[in-house]
């Protein structure tokens, strides 16, 4: 619990006995329900047995009236524990009071306050490094009372960079050392770390901007996992396992969330696992529907980034995977996928601080499409493919554009392949309402050939439209 009560706190006055406030806890939010309202249950704990009206007080969380309305919610007789649930609350942020005042003397016996407590919206936040956070913690997105995290070790507070902590997860499934030293390798991270800001505080910026409603992220990202280790089947292991655990912690909270954000598929761009990818992907998105009883439940996630490296022996699995990604937006609706072709990074394979920031707000963006009902477009997408007649000069037409393309001299990345050959084109320029790219070649493009966009670990690419926001990768895709 933060000693801050900026950051949230549970207090008692002082009266002859003391309440401990075991639940709710300061900065948690509660899903709310599609009127908009949330029940909180309560449990007060006693230094004493008392004997006494349990009478409550609620209020905007800061601006307790001077007048306060105390409404009696039950009697304690000689015990020292009391529970209940308030219903009906609110989406916003509340202040709760407790007091038990004796019966016929209307003596004060105890009081305590907690604060703040949100209705709102609940976002599972999973996948691997880039959504844990790699980021230096030189440039971590300010926190923001309203948007708060579910921490691994199933706390809540608000929500701060780094906030995946795996040496103090409840679940072993995080651990990557033995119990018995778990407390040492605590001290050291929390001493020494330097790297974890990600994207899940600028999401919950964005999204408590736009609407209002308070964020609540729940963790549970695991970073270098492949889909296999998030395999619904291993849901049985429990906290031994990345989906047991997810839904362990998701169920904590009484099961309901708004959406689900993901990051993944850095460690599955190998000949091994690759050809399985789209196959997995939408085997776990149907069964993570299922188990959270939310067939229309919204899932937003990333495409991959660039990858630094020499290496070129899985180039072409990288490009697979991306392209797997591009063509499961449809297939998964209702869902959204987040180009990051863009970003800059901290190191060979993870986003930098401020390009998570950036795709945090992007992941917002989709959020109030596909979620919040906002009239957004999707971002660029690639929608009509036309050639001229000798096939040498190809018309991409694009949809979903803020606006239209940024404008530039001469564009990147198109190219068409055949077997081991390659065209590039000899000349790319935007139309003149920069909707469509126009491509042209010095010679006939083959009918069987395929059009590719953004091949290669770092491909030079340079498409956004006017929020910034790039084309996605995709191909190869045959035009007929």
């Amino acid at each position: 619990m933060e000693d801050s009560l900026h950051r949230g706190s549970v207090r008692n006055v002082n009266v002859p006995c003391e309440i401990r406030v075991e639940g709710p806890s300061p900065q948690r939010v509660y899903q709310r329900d599609a009127k908009e309202l949330a029940d909180i249950p309560y449990s007060l704990r006693l230094s004493m047995p008392a004997y006494g009206n349990v009478e409550v007080c609620s209020a905007a969380a800061r601006s307790m009236p001077a007048e306060k309305a105390w409404i009696t919610v039950g009697v304690i007789r000689n015990k020292d524990s009391f529970d209940g649930v308030l219903t009906g609350f609110p989406t916003g942020s509340h202040s709760l009071q407790f007091r038990i005042r004796d019966g016929v003397s209307e003596q004060l016996i105890a009081e305590a306050a907690v604060e703040p407590v949100f209705v709102g919206d609940l976002w599972i936040l999973a996948g691997q490094s880039n959504m844990q956070g790699c980021g230096t913690l030189l440039e971590v997105e300010e926190p923001m009372e309203g948007v708060s995290c579910f921490y691994l070790d199933d706390r809540w507070g608000i929500a701060e960079d780094p906030m995946c902590w795996y040496f103090e997860a409840v679940d072993p499934v995080h651990w990557s050392v033995p119990a018995e030293k778990l407390k040492e390798a605590r001290l050291k991270e929390r001493q020494t770390r330097t790297r974890g800001a990600g994207l899940g505080i600028s999401f919950g910026k964005e999204l408590l901007r736009s609407t209002g409603v308070p964020v609540g992220l729940i963790v549970c990202a695991h970073g270098g996992t492949r889909m296999m280790q998030w395999d619904p089947a291993l849901l049985d292991q429990e906290g031994h396992s990345l989906y047991g655990s997810m839904l362990r912690r998701v169920k904590a909270l009484r099961g309901k969330v708004k959406g689900y954000l993901w990051y993944q598929g850095e460690s599955d761009a190998n000949p091994e696992h690759a050809p399985m990818y789209a196959q997995r992907m939408e085997q776990f998105v149907h069964r993570l529907r299922e188990d959270l009883q939310e067939p229309q439940l919204p899932f937003i996630y990333a495409q991959l980034a660039n990858f630094h490296s020499w290496d070129k022996q899985h180039e072409s699995c990288w490009d697979f995977i991306q392209h797997e990604q591009f063509r499961l937006e449809q297939r998964l609706a209702p869902c959204a996928l987040v180009p990051t072709a863009d970003a800059t990074m901290s190191d060979p394979i993870h986003l930098d601080a401020p390009s998570l920031k950036v795709m945090g707000r992007r992941f917002a963006w989709q959020a109030l499409r596909i979620a919040y009902g906002a009239s957004l477009p999707t971002g660029p997408r690639p929608s009509e493919f036309q050639w001229d007649a000798v096939r040498t000069e190809l018309r991409v037409r694009l949809t979903g554009l803020n606006g239209s393309l940024q404008h530039v001299d001469r564009v990147f990345g198109f190219q068409f392949k055949l077997t081991d050959q390659v065209w590039e084109p000899v000349e790319v320029t935007l139309s003149d309402d920069r909707c469509a790219v126009l491509l042209r070649f010095n010679q006939r493009i083959p009918a069987a050939a395929m059009l590719q966009y953004g091949a290669g670990y770092y491909p030079a690419l340079n498409l956004r439209d006017e929020w910034g926001i790039p084309l996605p990768l995709f191909g190869p895709v045959l035009v007929p």
